[in-house]
C-alpha cells in the first residue's frame, strides 16, 4: 500500500523514560483497529474482557463488544485506508502503571482515547473509576464518586425495582442467577462533567453497551437500567432499535431523567388529548428526532405502555426485535400504522384507561384521621389516601439513613439551607403539586393544573392549597413524628 495510507506521527509525552505502552505497540494497536484485524483482541485485558462478556449479551454484526462506542468510526477508517485522511497518536504515561494513547485525525475534530496497563487495553470506565468507593448488593456493584451523594436506601430501592422488573419481563431463574453472580455495574457520577470524563460523552446518564453498565448522575436511574435489562432478556439482538420502541420501552417502565414513569406517561396523555402531538408523526427515526425529547419520550412511552397492556410482554418483545437492525436498516425503517394496533383501540385507551396521576384535588374529609397539624399544614388520612392542606411547602422526615448523605435535589431547590435527612419534599403553588423522594432525588408524583383536561385550578382557600395523594406514592406509612422540626 502507499506510504500515505500509513502516515503516522508518534509523539511520546512522558516525564520518565519508561511508559506502559510502547510506541510500536501503540502503532500496531491502531493499525489493527483501522483494518478491523482480529488480532486487535490480543490487546484486550483479559479481566476487563470478562466483565464485558459477563451477562452473555451479544450484538449481531458486532465483532468486538468490548469496543462498542470506543472503536474508530467506519467512515473514518475507510478514508484513512484510501489515503484521504492521516492521523497521529499521542502516548502518555499515567499513574499506577497505566498509560493512554490519543488517536486524532488531522484536519478534522475527531479523536479517540484508549487506556492501557501492561501493554493491554483496559476499560476506560473502570480506569476512570478505579479509586471510587464500591458497594456490592444482591444484584449490583455500585461504584460511587462521592459517597455523600449515595445512601443505603438507594441500594435497597434499586434492588426492589429490579425485582419488580425481572418479574415483569418474565426472566428465567437461570438469568436471575447470572445477575446475582455477575452483577449490574451502577456507576454514580457527581455531575455531567464527570460522566464525560468517564465515557467521553456529556450526559446526565447512559447505558454503556460495551460493559453493561449504567453510568449516571441519578441515585435511581431506572430508564437506563431498563435499556440494559431488555437487552439481557433478549440475549442476542441487533445493536440498533427504532427509537420509538427503544426509548418508548425505557420510558414506560423506567421514566426519564429523575422522573418516575407515571409522571412522564401523564404528560403523554396531555399531549394526545390536547392534540398537540400524535404518535404517528414519530414512526421513522428521522421524524422521531425532529420532535423535542420533552414531547417525543412521553408520547412514545405512553404508546409502548398501551401496546404492552394490549398484547402482553412476550408479543411486545417480538415487535421490539422486529424493529431492530443495523444502523442503516434502522435509519430507513418506517413503522406502518397497520403494523400497530387499530386506532380505535388507542382512542378507547386514551379516553377510558389512561389515568396515571396519584394526585387529585379534594378537600380533607371531615372524618379522615388527623395525623399532624400546625400553622402551615394539616395532614389527614383514610385507608387509601392522604389529604393535605398546605401553604406551600412540606418536608417529611422518616428514619435517619446516613449522617453524611446530602440530597442533590434538596441542595438544588434550597441552596442556602442545610439538609437534615428529610426523605420527602412536597411543593405546591397555584399551578403545580410536586412530590420528591429526597433519598433518591426523584420526582415521584406530580400534577400540573395547566395539563389537566379539562383545566382545573388547584383548590385554594384562606391561604391554603388542598389536594389528595394516594398512599402508594410513599413507600412507608406517614406518622405524626415525621412532621415538624
Amino acid at each position: 500500500m502507499k506510504k500515505t495510507i500509513f502516515s503516522l506521527l508518534i509523539l511520546i509525552l512522558s516525564i520518565s523514560k519508561a511508559i506502559s505502552i510502547s510506541p510500536e505497540k501503540a502503532e500496531q494497536f491502531i493499525h489493527y483497529l483501522i483494518h478491523d484485524d482480529e488480532k486487535v483482541e490480543d490487546f484486550f485485558n483479559a479481566s476487563d474482557l470478562k466483565i464485558s462478556n459477563r451477562l452473555g449479551i451479544e450484538y449481531l454484526d458486532v465483532s468486538h463488544k468490548f469496543l462498542i462506542s470506543y472503536d474508530i468510526d467506519k467512515n473514518i477508517k475507510d478514508k484513512i485506508i484510501k489515503g484521504d485522511l492521516t492521523y497521529e497518536i499521542i502516548s502518555e504515561k499515567l499513574v499506577d502503571g497505566f498509560s493512554k494513547i490519543t488517536f486524532s485525525v488531522n484536519k478534522i475534530d475527531y479523536k479517540r482515547e484508549y487506556f492501557f496497563k501492561e501493554q493491554k487495553l483496559v476499560s476506560p470506565i473502570l480506569y476512570q473509576t478505579k479509586n471510587w468507593k464500591q458497594i456490592e448488593s444482591n444484584n449490583f456493584v455500585f461504584i460511587i464518586s462521592d459517597s455523600t451523594q449515595f445512601n443505603s436506601y438507594s441500594t435497597q430501592n434499586m434492588e426492589r425495582f429490579l425485582e419488580k422488573m425481572l418479574a415483569f419481563l418474565n426472566f428465567s431463574e437461570e438469568q436471575k442467577q447470572i445477575l446475582k453472580i455477575q452483577k449490574i455495574y451502577y456507576i454514580l457520577c457527581k455531575d455531567e462533567d464527570e460522566i464525560k470524563e468517564v465515557t467521553g460523552f456529556y450526559a446526565r446518564g447512559m447505558y454503556n453497551l460495551a460493559f453493561d453498565s449504567v453510568i449516571t448522575t441519578f441515585n435511581a436511574h431506572y430508564h437506563e437500567l431498563m435499556h440494559l435489562l431488555i437487552n439481557f432478556k433478549l440475549g442476542e439482538l441487533p445493536l440498533y432499535t427504532h427509537p420509538f420502541f427503544q426509548e418508548g420501552f425505557a420510558v414506560t417502565t423506567g421514566g426519564r431523567g429523575g422522573k418516575e414513569p407515571e409522571i412522564i406517561l401523564d404528560l403523554g396523555v396531555f399531549l394526545t388529548k390536547s392534540e398537540l402531538l400524535d404518535y404517528s408523526v414519530m414512526l421513522t427515526k428521522k421524524d422521531f428526532y425532529k420532535v423535542d425529547a420533552s414531547f417525543s419520550y412521553p408520547l412514545c412511552g405512553l404508546y409502548n405502555y398501551f401496546l404492552i397492556k394490549q398484547i402482553g410482554i412476550e408479543k411486545y418483545l417480538t415487535i421490539y426485535q422486529k424493529f431492530s437492525g443495523s444502523a442503516s436498516n434502522v435509519e430507513e425503517m418506517i413503522i406502518k400504522e397497520n403494523e400497530l394496533l387499530a386506532r380505535t383501540k388507542w382512542n378507547t385507551f386514551i379516553n377510558d384507561e389512561s389515568q396515571f396521576s396519584y394526585i387529585d384535588f379534594e378537600n380533607p374529609k371531615v372524618d379522615a384521621k388527623l395525623i399532624y397539624q400546625d400553622e402551615k399544614s394539616e395532614i389527614r388520612e383514610d385507608l387509601e389516601n392522604y389529604y393535605f392542606k398546605l401553604k406551600d411547602t412540606l418536608l417529611i422526615k422518616t428514619e435517619k439513613i446516613n449522617d453524611k448523605f446530602q440530597s442533590k435535589k434538596f441542595s438544588e431547590i434550597y441552596p442556602e439551607l442545610q439538609y437534615k435527612n428529610e426523605k420527602y419534599l412536597i411543593l405546591v403553588n397555584e399551578n403545580e403539586i410536586s412530590i420528591y423522594n429526597l433519598f433518591t432525588n426523584n420526582l415521584i408524583s406530580n400534577l400540573v393544573a395547566s395539563f389537566c383536561i379539562p383545566f382545573e385550578p388547584i383548590p385554594y382557600e384562606d391561604g391554603f392549597y388542598f389536594f389528595r395523594v394516594e398512599k402508594s406514592v410513599f413507600d412507608e406509612e406517614l406518622k405524626e413524628d415525621f412532621f415538624g422540626n
